[in-house]
């Protein structure tokens, strides 16, 4: 089983803002949830305890490398990013490995 961490900065500064693409993104990622070799996949908040955290983290499970791999070129996931992209979230961080 592959795990996928990826962790996300938000753009905006404004928390209003923030709190709605945080709202946005875990909702647009979650319903990914679906696609063929996802075992699961969820976005959790920071607890907002440490200055400097980044305010989302996605952990998804994915049956293989060919699945997670599949599921980054759906053109579901792929319009996710798009959007992350224009403007909503400003960079992000990302770690697979193998839990077998």
């Amino acid at each position: 089983m592959i795990h996928h961490i990826v962790t996300l900065e938000l753009t905006s500064e404004d928390p209003a803002v923030r709190a709605s693409h945080a709202d946005e993104i875990i909702q647009r990622l979650e319903a990914l949830a679906d696609l063929a070799g996802v075992v699961s996949l969820r976005v959790h908040r920071d607890l907002g305890l440490v200055a400097g955290h980044w305010p989302l983290v996605l952990v998804g499970e994915y049956v293989d490398v060919a699945a997670l791999e599949a599921y980054q070129a759906h053109p579901r996931h792929r319009e996710v990013l798009a959007w992350m992209n224009d403007g909503v979230v400003r960079a992000r961080s990302t770690v697979d490995y193998d839990v077998d």
